[in-house]
């Protein structure tokens, strides 16, 4: 006889966290870019994005931009996607996800450029099809390795592991009030 793993359930809280993760990421058309020089001073862009259903994010930038060789360079990013605070229910808890991400650049010969491509113009619009016929344009693939995700006000989350699937609080004492 073989013994089987049991493999434990995440509690529906944390089934609900995902699912609004995957919501959040599916719902924004950019992100937010930090990235670094290499003396470590902060550099923060913004770039339109695809999210593919593992999300790892895809990203098409000029060569011109700053944040274009900082990431080449180095090959990590911050990203993160936030709720549009016009549509937010509280300026000071927009749901918003931030990840450290490894970065690969996706070359013009490699087979799932043009599929990305295509993808990224279906979702992006037609400036995309006009911008992808630009030589000092490149791909690259942000795959997170590890996250944050909050989703209001005592409500911030880890995230870890193969497709950010493991999930925990990341304080469970919650914020801390001044003394009356």
């Amino acid at each position: 006889m073989v013994d089987t793993l049991e493999i434990p359930k995440m509690s529906e809280e944390f089934v609900t966290a995902r699912a609004e993760m995957i919501q959040l990421l599916s719902s924004v058309k950019s992100v937010m870019l930090g990235t670094a020089t290499s003396n470590g001073s902060p550099s923060v862009s913004y770039a339109p994005v695809y999210v593919d259903d593992s999300s790892r994010m895809y990203v098409f930038l000029s060569s011109m931009a700053k944040h274009y060789g900082l990431l080449k360079r180095s090959k990590r990013a911050s990203v993160m996607a936030i709720e549009d605070e016009a549509t937010a229910e509280n300026l000071f808890a927009r749901k918003r996800a931030t990840f450290d991400c490894s970065s690969v650049l996706i070359e013009r010969s490699d087979p799932n450029w043009a599929k990305t491509m295509n993808l990224m113009e279906e979702r992006l619009g037609s400036t995309l099809g006009y911008l992808k016929d630009m030589q000092d344009f490149d791909l690259f693939q942000l795959a997170p390795k590890s996250g944050r995700l909050v989703l209001g006000f005592g409500k911030a989350y880890q995230l870890s592991g193969e497709e950010l699937g493991n999930i925990g609080f990341v304080n469970a004492s919650g914020h801390i009030s001044k003394p009356s």
